[in-house]
């Protein structure tokens, strides 16, 4: 973000490193007069969100509604979220393939649940960040205080689910290879801690669909071109 020109009102605004809402107003109606229209504007928007750690309440909902309307429906291809969107989007909200601000992390969520569809290495990518926090100091779980010992969570539960909601059909869950790669990564690091029930469900559906391509294989007389289609994404 060192390479953000700050230009007025923008550059009072970073310089005070709060936003109220006169401010906000301000930006609305100056800087932002169309909403964010660009990547220059996002990463504007990004880089006053870090220099600003004290804002209103009004901020939080602007931000992350602004910024995941853009990479979604405003930059083509509208509505969806393709390879150089996800690329964007990790790069702009990650360092070292962690997202430490809620915000962000807020904005790359609800920017997968806005779009028609997005890559599985955004959604695997997202479920990771549930390992980086299940690994970091409890100061630096989703910036909120947690045991060190603790496993999964009721709102750890929730988090996955938003993300695999999507993929549940028929009573089984479609994910790809990266997808069900990161859920085991998570369950490598929390498998002898006390987790919330909800978790040995999850696994429980990964080990099924696993056991379900595995019998589809071996017979192929019984493929349905969903089927073909989900043991392709496997393979690749």
């Amino acid at each position: 973000m060192s390479g953000i020109r700050f230009s007025f009102p923008a550059c009072v605004i970073a310089g005070k490193g709060r936003i109220d809402r006169h401010d906000l107003l301000i930006l609305r109606k100056y800087a932002f007069t169309n909403g964010i229209r660009g990547y220059d504007d996002a990463l504007l928007l990004l880089a006053l969100n870090d220099m600003c750690p004290v804002h209103c309440e009004e901020w939080p909902s602007y931000f992350v509604e602004q910024l995941a309307v853009f990479i979604v429906d405003t930059a083509p291809p509208r509505g969806r979220l393709d390879a150089a969107k996800a690329a964007w989007l990790i790069r702009a909200l990650a360092l070292e393939g962690r997202i430490e601000h809620p915000l962000q992390l807020e904005t790359l969520l609800h920017a997968i649940e806005r779009a028609e569809s997005c890559p599985d290495i955004l959604s695997a990518f997202a479920l990771d960040q549930l390992r980086h926090k299940l690994l970091a100091p409890p100061e630096l779980s989703y910036g909120v205080p947690a045991p060190r010992h603790a496993g999964i969570t009721a709102d750890d539960m929730a988090y996955v689910w938003r993300l695999l909601r999507c993929r549940v059909d028929g009573g089984r869950l479609f994910i790809s290879a990266l997808e069900a790669s990161s859920l085991a990564m998570i369950d490598d690091v929390i498998r002898h801690r006390d987790n919330h029930p909800g978790w040995q469900e999850v696994m429980d559906y990964v080990a099924g669909e696993e056991r379900h391509i595995e019998s589809l294989r071996s017979h192929p007389w019984l493929l349905t071109d969903d089927d073909i289609a989900t043991c392709d994404e496997r393979v690749a």
